[in-house]
């Protein structure tokens, strides 16, 4: 069964969002040693985290989930996660490639990021939305009832 786009749409901003403002505030709360306040957390903090990231993203999850037939949960969550750790790598390469490092500046800087993300549980939090949001991808049918008629009692 294929998954509706607008079911597909939903599920990535679930999964995206959230997931990328955490690591960003989280990036930056570990950058600067803990030494932060809340007036700290302006737009330039939430946007440190890469403007490249979330649309990319987005489509990405939305275009699979739409593409790929719906699997198990964790399956589903495994495979969703991998891809966004692959696209947090390569947006980050080319976001430094083309903001003029060099690029092997930009691939190491994209492996700290890869490994700030493992530390502030950005991709943690990525595996449980997507876990979570799977029944969003999936329509199910309430317990004890068929086909979405009444519930038949033998």
């Amino acid at each position: 069964m294929l998954t509706p786009w607008s079911r597909a749409a939903g599920y990535a901003a679930l999964v995206t969002l959230p997931s990328w403002f955490w690591g960003a505030i989280m990036a930056n709360v570990l950058l600067s040693g803990g030494d932060v306040s809340l007036s700290d957390f302006g737009p330039a903090v939430i946007l440190g985290g890469g403007l490249l990231f979330p649309p990319v993203a987005f489509l990405t999850l939305m275009t699979v989930r739409k593409v790929l037939p719906a699997l198990s949960r964790w399956r589903t969550a495994t495979i969703d996660t991998c891809l966004y750790a692959a696209l947090v790598l390569v947006t980050t390469v080319l976001s430094g490639w083309w903001a003029g490092d060099a690029m092997n500046e930009a691939v190491d800087w994209a492996f700290v990021t890869m490994t700030i993300a493992l530390l502030d549980l950005q991709f943690a939090a990525a595996l449980g939305l997507s876990a979570w949001g799977y029944d969003r991808l999936v329509p199910t049918a309430r317990p004890g009832s068929r086909q979405g008629g009444r519930a038949q009692v033998i």
